[in-house]
């Protein structure tokens, strides 16, 4: 894919992660379990593929350990992430996690050892200020009624942003070297494995129960997934070939509005929140969209 073509596969892959927060709020398992569920079906999804094809490629041990490491920091991602959901709501979660940038922006130049952009120090400062109105003020009882539950989900969704600007900056270097799609089966595989060794670990693990996902859960987990992990991971990282970290977490920003909207129309007077947490929010997206909008003007590659 060229860079347009990027960047049109990156928003339509946007759309669909604007519905994750929505599945993982309907699907009844706590947040590891539901991880697990979704990295063991989407590898195993990405694997068969891949197998039908003739596809699978070997890594080295040396390649194979940074992969599985790559992997299991995006599952931390995701467990952060949808137990903010469970904790608060998809709002809370949604609204937080658009602070990746400022994690990238603090992550990437340390990684690829690039100079520190600074407009995008202009830019963490702003979603900062934006992040203190979030914070300020109760939720209504309609939304999330117990203050602390507010306050963790945020914490969690920050925790959750901080990973997903991990594994962008270093799937960004390991896809100029692997294929996409075989990077994505290791990565997945690799999370599912480490969530079953912790299970193990913790003693979970050797209740048959624990493995065992409700009936009414089975359709939204297909869908989290088949189109919201397999499909949707894999064109995220075959996107980073032509566009760079930075940008792909902008553009992600439109996840919260997806997925606030969705969140409001399904749940109701659940997902709906004090005008403080409105502002906030607004401020974060329209912070991250106006330094998209910028570097598209200074022909910022990708931008």
């Amino acid at each position: 894919m060229n860079s347009r073509q990027s960047t049109l596969m990156l928003h339509f892959i946007v759309l669909i992660f604007g519905f994750t927060g929505i599945l993982g709020k309907l699907i009844s398992l706590d947040a590891e379990r539901l991880v697990f569920w979704r990295v063991f079906l989407g590898g195993g999804l990405v694997w068969l593929w891949l197998a039908a094809r003739g596809r699978i490629q070997r890594f080295s041990w040396k390649s194979l350990w940074k992969v599985a490491l790559v992997g299991c920091t995006t599952a931390a991602h995701w467990v952060a992430f949808f137990a903010s959901i469970k904790v608060s709501n998809v709002s809370v979660a949604l609204a937080t996690l658009a602070t990746t940038p400022v994690f990238v922006s603090l992550v990437e130049p340390l990684v690829i050892k690039r100079r520190v952009d600074f407009r995008e120090v202009i830019l963490g400062v702003v979603i900062i200020c934006g992040l203190i109105v979030l914070l300020w003020g109760p939720a209504p009882s309609g939304a999330v009624s117990d203050l602390s539950h507010y306050y963790l989900g945020v914490g969690l969704a920050l925790i959750s942003a901080a990973l997903a600007a991990v594994f962008a900056t270093f799937n960004s270097i390991l896809v100029r070297f692997h294929d996409s799609a075989n990077l994505t089966r290791v990565e997945l595989l690799s999370a599912a494995g480490a969530l079953a060794i912790l299970f193990l670990v913790q003693g979970k693990g050797w209740d048959s129960a624990h493995w065992i996902v409700p009936r009414e859960d089975w359709l939204w987990l297909g869908l989290l997934a088949t189109l919201a992990t397999s499909f949707a991971f894999l064109m995220s990282i075959e996107v980073m070939k032509q566009l760079t970290p930075f940008t792909t977490s902008v553009a992600i920003n439109l996840e919260p509005v997806y997925a606030i909207v969705l969140a409001a129309l399904i749940f109701g007077d659940e997902e709906r929140m004090h005008s403080g947490f409105y502002l906030g929010a607004a401020i974060i997206v329209g912070a991250v969209f106006a330094d998209a909008w910028l570097k598209r003007r200074s022909g910022t590659k990708g931008a």
